[in-house]
């Protein structure tokens, strides 16, 4: 395994984390986004 393997599988980790994380926060914050007026969800 060379550093171009790692540095890929690294990558991809990072990209598959930051979409889990960005649905679960959209879910989230759909919630929050009921009775605040404010809210920047939409």
């Amino acid at each position: 395994m060379n550093i171009q393997d790692i540095i890929t599988y690294v990558i991809v980790v990072l990209a598959v984390a930051f979409l889990v994380k960005k649905f679960f926060f959209k879910k989230k914050s759909k919630k929050g986004c009921g009775s605040d007026n404010n809210c920047k969800c939409g």
